[in-house]
């Protein structure tokens, strides 16, 4: 929850919980805090600590399905021209934008 907290989101779920409602620009943030190494990309294991921290009950499974739907040049990672692909497949998957 700290991360929530430190973007400005401030509610609490846990993963049997139903998928919060988040701004397209807040699911933005929450997946680029998950860059760790910094580099404007999203590899699988930072798109998993992603969607687990969302609350997914299969954040590795969802994470492969993200590269999937929004890995447009197969490189194995979501870049930032790839992104809205990503917040798009959240979206489809459950996690809804105000």
């Amino acid at each position: 929850m700290a991360l929530l907290s430190s973007l400005g989101l401030h509610f609490h779920f846990h993963k049997d919980a139903e998928a919060p409602t988040l701004t397209k620009a807040q699911l933005e943030k929450i997946f680029m805090k998950f860059d760790t190494n910094g580099d404007n990309c999203l590899s699988r294991a930072e798109m998993k600590k992603a969607f687990d921290y969302i609350g997914s009950n299969f954040p590795g499974f969802r994470a492969t399905q993200a590269l999937r739907y929004a890995d447009a040049n197969g490189d194995g990672q979501i870049d930032m021209k790839e992104l809205d692909d990503l917040i798009n497949f959240a979206h489809k998957i459950g996690y809804n934008m105000k």
